[in-house]
């Protein structure tokens, strides 16, 4: 049997453990292959990793993976990977993310981006059983070759999206597991440039396939949280009443967190319903702004007063019928049409209606270096009313964490404010937040977490600061995994 190991390059710890790495594992191991999962990999130095290596690698060992969010890398796992083709030159070095890599190295071989199963089926049939040569990129990135599955091996929909994990992965009952429930978004809004926009049809996967995956994580590591990774769970009612029926089947009573689009759940009540059916309690509600022209823009139309009436209705509905909720709206500072005094009103409402919930500011990103396909908005800037700013300052971000931190963006300007005028606002804004705000849905799973759900919803932002306990964790995750 084939070996590898697989390496979760998350550039920080997230709230949940990333569900990409464990589903190719998954995967690999279906199809006869040994593969082992390494998390937490910023959080190992580089002699813990040669150590590691030594301790795993045999004659069996094809290649070593890098699964990553977004373009992460390290100094240290760069010299890490400079030492495994010193002194175990025949592995290969295969890096896999769901956007176009743009981190610079000297080692990795291949790359593969999206959704990768099935191209790295293809791509392993052709390094080791005599396979032919897969559909490469005709530009090589870092002299590697380059995979875009999406566009050539495509894996959506896939009707399962099954992760099953192993005794080695040291699982711990209070964590919170990513899950999928299918590939794809219906909508295809003006700012976006996810890469699989404007489905048609049913992309879910078999109520059955996720109802085995929630049962095994809960009989045998005792996990009943999750983090839902569809860019858009309430797409359809059907969906939902699937995916409810097969929750009121399992043993337990699981919590889920993820994206919502709330003019859906505004405009069919029922859903609403269905959702706390299945225990869908975390709601990220991507408004991105209350002013009609500017939502209208970006390709969101619905009443922006009616969408604040409805939210305030469906929080209503589940603290009384459920007892627990967490709503988090997102808004996005540098519409066309929101003046900054505009954005203060909003941020007004928030604290007079949704203090007790979340909300999260973003600047507008037009991105200049597209992580994986232009966007509406970054292919014609100018007809939503942009224009570059001759302003030559850096931008910095409040947060680390931010997604616009080490990215190619324009340096915009519309009638309003440019890009460094929004910074300094979203920044100034999202510190009020911190303070006053309970945690958002991300936060409530973190990984340093152990209290119940009911004591993690009264906890405000700022409370989320005691690092040690996360710290005490992952270490103890390292040490499991070398005395293994």
């Amino acid at each position: 049997m084939f070996h590898c190991l697989l390496f979760n390059v998350a550039a920080h710890i997230g709230t949940s453990r990333s569900a990409g790495i464990y589903r190719i594992a998954h995967h690999l191991r279906d199809n006869h292959w040994d593969a082992e999962v390494i998390d937490f990999v910023p959080n190992w130095s580089l002699q813990q990793l040669k150590l590691l290596a030594r301790t795993r690698i045999t004659k069996n060992t094809k290649f070593l993976g890098f699964s990553h969010l977004f373009s992460t890398w390290s100094d240290t796992l760069e010299e890490f990977c400079i030492w495994i083709k010193k002194v175990y030159p025949s592995l290969k070095l295969i890096s896999g993310s769901a956007v176009n890599p743009s981190f610079k190295t000297t080692v990795i071989d291949y790359y593969i981006q999206g959704f990768g199963e099935i191209a790295l089926t293809e791509l392993l049939k052709y390094l080791f059983s005599n396979g032919s040569r897969p559909r490469f990129a005709l530009n090589k990135v870092n002299n590697g070759y380059l995979i875009n599955a999406n566009d050539q091996y495509p894996a959506f929909p896939m009707k399962s999206l099954m992760i099953k994990y192993e005794d080695r992965d040291y699982i711990q009952p209070e964590e919170w597991l990513s899950v999928e429930f299918s590939r794809g978004c219906k909508f295809a809004c003006d700012f976006c440039n996810f890469p699989v926009l404007g489905v048609k049809g049913d992309y879910s996967r078999d109520a059955e396939d996720f109802y085995l995956q929630l049962s095994d994580a809960y009989d045998r590591f005792g996990v009943s949280n999750y983090i839902v990774a569809d860019e858009t769970f309430n797409d359809s009612t059907e969906k939902i009443t699937k995916f409810a029926n097969a929750v009121e089947q399992l043993s337990f009573t699981p919590w889920f967190s993820g994206f919502v689009r709330a003019d859906l759940l505004v405009s069919r009540p029922a859903d609403i319903e269905e959702m706390a059916r299945m225990n869908f309690l975390g709601h990220y509600y991507g408004v991105e702004s209350f002013n009609r022209n500017s939502a209208k823009m970006v390709g969101k139309g619905m009443d922006p007063e009616k969408i604040k009436d409805g939210l305030l209705s469906i929080k209503q509905y589940y603290l009384k019928n459920k007892g627990m909720y967490r709503g988090q709206i997102s808004l996005i500072v540098g519409l066309p049409y929101d003046d900054k005094a505009f954005i203060l009103n909003t941020q007004q409402w928030l604290i007079d209606n949704w203090i007790d919930q979340s909300v999260k500011w973003f600047v507008l990103h037009i991105p200049n270096h597209e992580l994986d396909k232009p966007s509406k908005m970054s292919s014609n800037y100018t007809k939503y009313g942009y224009s570059l700013s001759t302003e030559d300052k850096e931008l910095v971000p409040l947060f680390e964490s931010d997604p616009m931190v080490g990215a190619t963006h324009l340096k915009w300007k519309n009638q309003h404010m440019d890009i460094f005028d929004a910074f300094e606002l979203a920044n100034k804004l999202q510190l009020e937040i911190q303070e006053k705000f309970n945690l958002n849905i991300w936060s409530l799973g973190s990984f340093e977490l152990t209290d119940s759900i009911y004591t993690r919803l009264l906890l405000k932002e700022f409370e989320l600061s005691n690092i040690v306990k996360k710290e005490i964790r992952v270490r103890k995750y390292i040490r499991s995994k070398l005395s293994h």
